[in-house]
């Protein structure tokens, strides 16, 4: 072959790879082109694809596409290359694969890497040239030439070869891209199939083209029945319809987007007539062969608007409720504060009474009288004092319950204290003590109500101990802190009523069960006293062993 004649038949092949690349559906089809270009312009005698295995992409197996001259008998080449496995790096396939570049043997008769056994079934077979094609990075196919000569490989075949290998391997890239195209396209569907949304697609001329199986239980339409329908007519609701013909008109015009890319709420018409609530999300895709297509997502929102109707209703009514509540709480306020007023003076007249018919300044009195007297004095003292509770607690939730601050000997106050209890300690056969240490000294405190508190405690400390218990009230002070400690004997409190226990109107299962005196009103009010002077109130309780409540006072009024 003269120079002139070889490199128009090496363009020819050039150009033929090049439509080869451009024209074939697979790898393979793209390489038996080649192939055959490259038999009926040289003196290649047949030419042969391998691709990888499967199974173990390491090993290169033949396809069974073959280019051969028909005036050569090669049937036992090809019968011979059927079962023949090129590892990597073995034999002259092998070997492409191995470089990523052609791999030749001059003469395969007498080349020992030639692996089809017996030499006799390469017949007229020469030369053989491995040529790989490469896809980002890997080998996907290799195409192996048989010549009749033995030749040795010249620059002008090199750049041929290459040529052809990049031609293909971009072949290889494109199927590689079409594919992927194809498997994501695939996994899309699936995943919109599978979605428990319902997925509708329609073309630039509101036709439906597609419909998933949430969008059949949505609309109860198959999909079948749904796509080539007019998607206005079919979901969307006849007063909308206008406004949606005309929004996608002024998208494809204007390009305009008021609906798109972006989640709202709309309803949607069902074709038994009657709208519902869902929640939408449309996006549009243009593609060069069928122009745009506009996507939704649609989610079925009835329950969750039901559930939201009644979520507000319920709150409506509970808010209705707590109202009434509030009304009733300070009705029950303004009651007992009114109550509580209107007793006070007719009563503090009856103390005073009952006190000049005891002292006899009203005319002497028998002993049975005198007794009697005493009874009514005691239980009006009790009724004065839930009295008083009561005012206080109405103080307090209206805001206006206000602690006077002075400095005050708490020496003196604790006697005090110790004095107005202890007749009442007596009665029951208590033993009660006072225990002052000397560097208690002064506090700024509303005095009557701290001594209020204490007494509240050593009153329960009293009603709760069995005749004959011990009664404790101790007081030590340290730099800016004062404690004040009640201690008794007495019944203790259960564990499950500690949490309770300074609460209002709370009473526990042994004063209930006993009918110990009280209203629940004493603790709770010890609670504020205390609070209300920056301090704390703690107790400590076993049940059949007493209990043990703890005053804490800061020495200074609270800011």
């Amino acid at each position: 072959m003269v120079p002139n004649e070889r490199e128009a038949r090496y363009a020819q092949l050039m150009q033929e790879a090049t439509r080869a690349a451009d024209e074939a559906d697979t790898i393979v089809g793209a390489a038996r082109r080649v192939l055959d270009a490259t038999r009926e312009t040289s003196d290649c005698l047949a030419g042969h694809v391998f691709v990888p295995d499967e199974r173990d992409r390491r090993i290169f197996i033949s396809t069974g596409v073959w280019s051969v001259d028909r005036r050569h008998n090669l049937d036992a080449l090809i019968e011979a290359s059927a079962g023949v496995r090129f590892a990597y790096g073995a034999g002259v396939v092998g070997r492409a694969v191995q470089a990523a570049a052609p791999a030749w043997i001059v003469d395969a008769k007498a080349d020992p890497a030639e692996v089809r056994r017996p030499l006799e079934v390469l017949g007229d077979i020469g030369g053989v040239l491995a040529l790989p094609v490469v896809s980002r990075g890997v080998a996907v196919a290799v195409l192996e030439f048989f010549s009749t000569r033995t030749v040795e490989p010249d620059e002008a075949a090199l750049a041929l070869l290459s040529h052809m290998s990049s031609q293909l391997a971009r072949a290889a890239d494109q199927f590689a891209a079409r594919r992927a195209k194809l498997r994501n396209a695939e996994r899309l569907e699936q995943l919109l199939e599978a979605s428990v949304e319902a997925f509708v697609s329609m073309d630039e001329s509101g036709t439906i083209i597609a419909w998933n199986a949430a969008a059949e239980r949505t609309f109860g339409i198959s999909r079948e029945d749904a796509i080539g329908r007019r998607l206005a007519d079919t979901i969307v609701p006849p007063h909308y319809r206008d406004a949606h013909h005309l929004g996608v008109g002024r998208f494809l015009t204007t390009g305009e987007r008021r609906v798109l890319d972006r989640r709202f709420e709309i309803t949607a018409w069902h074709p038994d007539g009657h709208e519902f609530p869902v929640e939408l999300a449309v996006w549009a895709v243009q593609d060069e062969e069928h122009g745009w297509t506009f996507n939704g997502l649609l989610n079925d929102i009835t329950e969750r608007k039901n559930a939201e109707t009644a979520l507000r209703r319920a709150y409506e009514q509970e808010r209705t409720a707590v109202g009434k509540l509030r009304e009733l709480d300070e009705a029950k306020r303004e009651f007992a504060a009114t109550v509580s007023h209107e007793l006070r003076t007719p009563l503090a007249n009856v103390i005073g009474y009952l006190e000049v018919l005891s002292t006899g300044d009203a005319g002497p009195i028998n002993g049975q009288q005198a007794r009697i007297l005493d009874t009514v004095h005691r239980n009006a003292e009790r009724l004065r004092g839930l009295i008083e509770d009561l005012l206080t607690i109405s103080r307090v939730e209206a805001g206006s319950f206000n602690l006077i601050f002075e400095p005050t000997e708490l020496d003196g106050l604790l006697k005090q204290t110790y004095t107005a209890i202890e007749p009442r300690a007596r009665l029951r056969s208590h033993h009660l003590s006072l225990l002052v240490h000397n560097n208690v000294g002064a506090a700024e405190i509303d005095a009557e109500q701290v001594q209020r508190a204490i007494v509240n405690l050593l009153v329960n400390a009293v009603n709760y101990t069995p005749p004959g218990g011990d009664i404790t009230l101790l007081a030590s002070g340290l730099d800016d802190v004062v404690e004040i400690v009640v201690t008794d004997t007495g019944v203790g409190i259960d564990p499950d009523e500690l949490p309770r226990l300074f609460t209002r109107f709370f009473r526990g299962k042994f004063a209930v069960r006993e009918a110990v005196q009280g209203a629940g009103l004493g603790l709770a009010i010890t609670k504020t006293i205390v609070e209300g002077h920056g301090g704390t109130v703690e107790v400590q309780s076993t049940v059949d062993q007493g209990s043990t409540f703890t005053i804490r006072l800061p020495r200074k009024r609270p800011c």
